[in-house]
């Protein structure tokens, strides 16, 4: 009796063990990225939309983008992705930028060098510092907008997964106060 009651005991910790292994892997997919998963047909493209006012916010936000392009090669290999950075945390992308952001820069490179992925920066944004294409990296794209470089990959047929997006009044204030947002 002893033995079928530590045996079922047992048997429930790894059973809700592997539950909950399995819902945290589920848990933290975006659900855009989920929706293209769940596609009967590869998508034409995935561009990842990332737009902030905080010249601190990639660090953070790049390894959870990564993931999902883990994801996303998995059930599709061969699609075109891009990542497009266009708000104040692009500034972690520049050259100079490089020795606090060393990892952040060599996830982004192997994402260009290993997975194929585009990584484009908005230059009217990168404007607001007086960057210019020099001062990233060459893994970086720069786009001159990176607002029509989205419509460019949307017009192409990519689907977008929001990351994180400024409302029409953030940009106005980045744009229009450039000195809060870039350091």
């Amino acid at each position: 009796m002893i033995r079928h009651s530590f045996l079922f005991i047992l048997f429930s910790i790894l059973v809700g063990t592997f539950s909950l292994s399995v819902h945290a892997e589920t848990s933290n997919v975006h659900p855009q990225v989920q929706k293209i998963l769940s596609q009967s047909e590869e998508p034409d493209g995935i561009v990842f939309d990332i737009e902030t006012l905080d010249s601190g916010a990639l660090k953070s936000m790049a390894p959870f983008v990564t993931q999902q392009i883990e994801l996303i090669r998995k059930r599709y290999p061969d699609v075109d992705i891009a990542v497009v950075s266009h708000g104040a945390e692009e500034f972690a992308l520049q050259k100079q930028a490089q020795p606090q952001n060393a990892d952040l820069h060599a996830m982004f490179n192997q994402l260009v060098t290993d997975q194929s992925v585009s990584v484009h920066v908005c230059g009217a944004v990168g404007g607001l510092k007086n960057l210019t294409r020099e001062d990233f990296p060459d893994f970086v794209s720069y786009s001159a907008s990176g607002m029509a470089q989205l419509n460019d990959y949307k017009a192409l047929g990519y689907q977008v997964v929001i990351i994180k997006q400024l409302s029409d009044k953030e940009r106005k204030a980045l744009f229009g106060s450039p000195e809060k947002f870039v350091q």
